[in-house]
């Protein structure tokens, strides 16, 4: 017989962590929505919002934007 070694609740999809910029606070499920070029130097600076907060000032994640 095959089991599962995974629980039934596990989320299937990859949640982020990290730091909403909309808020000011840490909440799960954050995403990248601005980037903001740091000039000539190396990369520069993303500001991350959580669901709620997308939903609330119609933020649209970076990589759901066309091209």
């Amino acid at each position: 017989m095959d089991e599962s070694t995974q629980p039934e609740d596990t989320p299937t999809t990859p949640s982020a962590f990290g730091y909403c910029a909309w808020h000011s606070g840490y909440a799960r499920g954050v995403r990248l929505v601005q980037l903001h070029d740091a000039g000539s130097g190396h990369g520069g600076r993303g500001h991350f919002a959580c669901l709620s907060c997308r939903q609330a000032y119609d933020l649209v994640p970076l990589a759901d934007q066309p091209r």
